[in-house]
């Protein structure tokens, strides 16, 4: 598919809403309490991200017939906004470049991130795929990653981003799969939301009902289920109850899709929840959803609320500002006011002027507080303390303490201000999948055919991530729950 059709199908499935052609239906047939037919597959998969696409043709590539159900009428996950980061150690682009890596620098980043929290099964499997699964994906589907950029511990030369070529790296991604996938023989059914897993006696989960817009169905599957149909991010219920309602004030940085079938599907099942109360923060501006991620990880300038006060360290990651940002200010709203010496400005004002999102460029600070609406003497003075602090070497002093490694003056216009507020990417908590992305049950045995992938599976993330493993376990282990599920089938048929 040509870059023009590609961003052409972006523009129908994000914003239009229009479906997918050439896809698989079956046959409508009048509304009633019993499912329909859906048929008999060896694999099911329900939601159509990166982990599901991958674990889709994974299972196909291994010989076996797949289903792949979404529940909106286009591909709408996390992976369509997300801008394409994806994590890896010892890629050929680390070697090209001449930068060492180690599975075991790796692997102690990934539990040192998430504060040791992290399932060390599950991120030694991470650790141990991510490099072979980074070339799979760019040889297989000719997905164009970057070069890492360079960034701060724990992602140092790790993180990879793939050219949108028109729209996301995470809905480039999507797409080329799905596309190679179809191609494959999966057969893909568009709005078909999976409501109710299928167990027999032995409480073997062999298939799913799924609600259409005609009827409910019922799809039969030889290997295996999997679920990734992501977190529940979307869910106002589920993030109070498992969260707290303080998280409601957070704006929603991911898809509005991601609505906790993971958790209603598995209760049913007994299956064993884990990290409920986790998940990953990031700045938007909820109004176009422009993500200026690169302005709060620059290192550079102050950030104020509304009022002009400071109320963060800046040099903390842009998970903890995003997180403050929704605690501390009551409107859930802040500035990050910067001058002509941060290197992250044209990325960002580009970014900022491609989605017709509001910031201020100003010669003077005074002209840029009234340009923002903030109260100029606040932000003064707030600027001089920061000034005075590098040339005095007394940064910690300032309250909240200001941690920069390599502060650099707030003092050579124009000066500029980009508004932010914290928002929820992605829920981390989720049913507690093993090495082999098999759902486990409250006795950490393995729930027969049920397997979960990406943001729909617990126990991989804790607190943070390293940038772009989001991207990379879905991967990793969607691919691991295509050969699983493709295995199991072919064992059923002898």
């Amino acid at each position: 598919m040509s870059a023009f059709t590609r961003r052409d199908l972006f523009k129908k499935t994000v914003f239009g809403g229009a479906a997918l052609a050439a896809v698989t239906h079956v046959s409508a047939s009048p509304v009633s309490g019993k499912p329909v037919s859906g048929g008999e597959f060896d694999v099911v998969v329900l939601g159509c991200g990166i982990a599901g696409v991958v674990a889709a043709i994974e299972a196909r590539m291994a010989g076996a017939s797949v289903a792949l159900l979404e529940k909106m009428d286009r591909p709408a996950g996390n992976a369509i906004c997300a801008l394409g980061g994806f994590c890896a150690w010892g890629s050929r682009h680390q070697k090209a470049l001449g930068i060492k890596d180690s599975a075991e620098e790796f692997y102690a980043a990934m539990m040192d991130i998430s504060a040791g929290r992290a399932d060390p099964e599950l991120t030694r499997v991470y650790t141990e795929n991510i490099p072979g699964d980074t070339d799979w994906l760019e040889s297989a589907f000719n997905l164009p990653f970057g070069k890492p950029r360079t960034a701060a511990y724990p992602r140092l030369n790790r993180v990879c981003s793939i050219d949108g070529e028109g729209v996301t790296g995470g809905a480039n991604a999507v797409f080329k799969i799905m596309e190679a996938a179809k191609k494959a023989g999966v057969q893909f059914f568009w709005e078909h939301k999976a409501v109710e897993l299928v167990t027999n006696d032995k409480g073997e989960v062999t298939g799913v009902i799924a609600q259409t817009p005609a009827d409910k169905r019922l799809f039969m599957a030889k290997g295996g289920v999997c679920i990734c149909t992501g977190g529940f991010s979307a869910n106002q219920e589920m993030t109070d109850k498992y969260i707290g309602g303080w998280a409601s004030r957070l704006a929603l940085r991911g898809s509005p899709y991601t609505t906790g079938e993971n958790i209603s599907l598995c209760m049913p099942v007994f299956a064993k929840f884990v990290n409920m109360d986790q998940f990953h923060t990031g700045p938007i501006v909820s109004e176009t959803h422009v993500n200026p991620n690169e302005i709060l990880n620059s290192y550079n300038g102050i950030i104020v609320d509304l009022h002009g006060k400071r109320f963060v360290d800046e040099s903390s990651t842009y998970v903890i500002k995003s997180l403050e940002c929704a605690k501390k200010t009551l409107e859930n709203r802040a500035w990050v006011i910067v001058d002509s010496k941060c290197k992250a400005l044209a990325k960002v004002t580009r970014r900022f002027e491609l989605l017709n999102t509001t910031y201020y460029e100003a010669s003077t600070l005074e002209e840029l507080c009234k340009k923002a609406k903030l109260p100029y003497d606040t932000v003064a003075k707030n600027v001089k303390r920061y000034n005075d602090g590098i040339a005095k070497d007394t940064l910690i002093d300032m309250v909240p303490p200001c941690t920069y490694h390599n502060p650099i003056p707030l003092d050579k216009g124009p000066f500029y201000a980009f508004p932010f507020e914290g928002g929820m990417t992605a829920t981390f908590g989720g049913p507690l999948i093993n090495t082999r992305a098999e759902v486990q049950n409250n006795e950490k045995r393995s729930i027969p055919g049920l397997y979960a992938a990406g943001n729909a599976a617990g126990g991989l993330f804790f607190r943070n991530y390293i940038g772009g493993a989001q991207f990379g376990a879905a991967t990793v282990f969607g691919r691991i729950a295509g050969r699983e599920m493709a295995a199991r089938a072919k064992r059923a048929r002898q």
